[in-house]
């Protein structure tokens, strides 16, 4: 398959999510699973930054949300490059994924419905619950899948 036309800016895909790398079936429940995801991010100085986040996949991307002013975000405007890693509890498998993130897509845009999906799936509660700064400008990235291992 061949990816859409993007333009680089500002480390973003400007433009369509380009066509992703499947998620090989055997993985996708670990997606409809409340299962924290470790995302990886890259600091300004090149150290990995690795965080707990909460993820989903719509069956042709991986999601992932964030406030506006955090450091992975912050990042992820320098570097847009990611990987992804989710663990089944029981240890018997895991999935990373590498890739990129398209530009942020804004509460007007969706961000904010799907923030409160993830609460649903994570929480239980449809409506986002913030602590502290953590409610104000969520942003939505998609995940273009580059490379997918997993065991």
């Amino acid at each position: 398959m061949t990816a859409l036309p993007v333009v680089m800016h500002k480390g973003f895909r400007k433009g369509p999510i380009p066509m992703s790398l499947p998620i090989p079936e055997k993985f996708h429940d670990l997606f409809s699973r409340p299962i924290l995801c470790g995302l990886t991010t890259i600091n300004p100085n090149g150290q990995p930054h690795s965080v707990p986040v909460w993820c989903d996949y719509d069956g042709e991307h991986v999601r992932i949300n964030m406030p506006a002013a955090t450091k992975k975000a912050r990042n992820l405007k320098l570097n847009p490059k990611v990987s992804l890693l989710l663990i089944d509890p029981s240890g018997r498998y895991w999935i990373e994924i590498q890739g990129r993130v398209s530009e942020p897509i804004d509460e007007a845009h969706g961000a904010r419905e799907h923030i409160n999906k993830l609460s649903e799936k994570y929480t239980g509660n449809p409506v986002y619950q913030p602590y502290g700064a953590s409610g104000i400008n969520r942003q939505m990235y998609v995940i273009e899948a580059v490379k997918i291992n997993g065991n």
